[in-house]
């Protein structure tokens, strides 16, 4: 008979009697896609929770040239933010319905940003 038992992310089984058989490995970790669909040159301004989709930035994927502010804007009824997947390159910070806040790209790249309460909420900037 096995017991098992959830301690915070992992989940510990154990057997009353006896030895566990072989034991498979775990699938091969999966990737993530990046943000997909068309790059709207020359945006700046970037809305989440846009067209009735909370958990979206619309556009996604913006092109830009260096020095370019955009200004992210939640229109959507839940908190968002706009978060720099590059350990806190840049961040609004959580905005509620209404709030703005303005960001400078100075350097070209590739930019991509999750909302931190919605990390499957994610964009892409880039700056040429």
């Amino acid at each position: 008979q096995l017991q098992g038992s959830a301690y915070g992310d992992a989940v510990w089984a154990f057997s009353l009697k006896g030895q566990l058989g072989p034991m498979w490995p775990p699938p091969a970790p999966q990737t993530v896609a990046g943000p997909t669909g068309p790059i709207v040159a020359g945006a700046d301004a970037v809305k989440a929770g846009a067209n009735n989709v909370e958990y979206s930035f619309a556009p996604a994927r913006i092109r830009i040239k260096t020095g370019t502010t955009v200004t992210f804007t939640n229109v959507g009824d839940l908190p968002h933010s706009a978060t720099s997947m590059d350990r806190g390159k840049w961040d609004t910070g959580v905005l509620v319905k209404g709030q703005s806040k303005a960001i400078t790209f100075a350097q070209p790249g590739n930019y991509y940003y999750i909302c931190l309460p919605h990390p499957w909420q994610y964009g892409q900037v880039i700056v040429e």
